[in-house]
């Protein structure tokens, strides 16, 4: 099982697309770092203005300063899932889009460990991918936050809150993503159905029926990592941290499962 490993993650490390991937998601997280100090210096109050929890007549601070407010920007990177779940579509489909998988399997006869060679590698991407998220998140944020007055110390006290469920939610949609690629092989498909749910679908959901929103996969993904920035299902209510961990595991977990017996019982012929 560990040169199989070793051999996906050879396979991974060496093609460009997840370093492509890898700096689209810096970029974006880089993004929505900046907006959310733009928005907070709007509406979060300035010298003078009594913000919520502030005292009459004394300066609300214009920087993030609360806890939930400290935990919604080392969450900003969480988001960016998406190329967690793009990566683990990827890890599988590639096999197939470039013919490589009978070789594969040829060389791993039992598909099982095959599979699971893959979701191992998936969930190692997804927890690597996370991990320089938060670090890129906490360095840019706290320059910012110290910058502006703030602690940095504050900042960096809140990540045992937000890493590991964050940490949790991209190995998770990793490993989702594998369970896709398992089921629509077609590379192209599966990340058009990938886009099309997460970026549409959920959206066109959550404003029809808003008493969904916490039980789609986002909404999860947003309480697992005790985030709610940006997200319109905060207002209606949010699962608790571990209920979220909980959902958002039994969707990647399920996705994986049936993309995996589908896959090992597949004719590549």
């Amino acid at each position: 099982m560990i040169a199989i490993v070793r051999s996906e993650w050879t396979k991974l490390r060496t093609t460009s697309v997840p370093w492509i991937l890898t700096g689209i998601a810096l970029v974006i997280t880089g993004l929505f770092i900046l907006l959310y100090f733009v928005t907070h210096g709007q509406t979060g109050g300035g010298p003078g203005e009594p913000g919520p929890g502030a005292n009459f007549g004394m300066p609300h601070p214009g920087y993030p300063h609360t806890v939930q407010q400290l935990r919604d920007l080392l969450g900003r990177g969480l988001g960016a899932y998406i190329f967690s779940l793009l990566l683990g579509v990827l890890i599988i489909t590639t096999e197939f889009r470039h013919k490589t998988v009978t070789t594969s399997f040829l060389a791993t006869p039992r598909r099982s460990q095959f599979v699971i060679g893959k979701l191992i590698v998936a969930a190692l991407t997804g927890a690597l991918l996370a991990c320089i998220i938060l670090a890129v998140t906490v360095v840019g944020a706290g320059i910012a936050i110290a910058g502006e007055g703030g602690s940095f110390t504050a900042l960096v006290g809140q990540l045992g809150a937000v890493a590991p469920g964050m940490i949790l939610v991209y190995v998770l949609f990793a490993l989702l993503g594998v369970g896709v690629g398992s089921l629509v092989t077609n590379q192209v498909a599966a990340i058009i159905i990938c886009l099309g749910w997460f970026l549409i679908l959920e959206s066109i959901i959550e404003l029809l029926w808003h008493w969904t929103a916490k039980w789609l996969p986002s909404g999860a993904a947003s309480a697992a990592a005790n985030v709610t920035a940006g997200r319109r299902e905060a207002t209606f209510g949010l699962f608790n941290w571990w209920q979220g961990s909980l959902l958002i595991l039994a969707y990647g977990l399920v996705f994986a499962v049936i993309g995996s017996v589908v896959l090992a019982r597949r004719d590549i012929t």
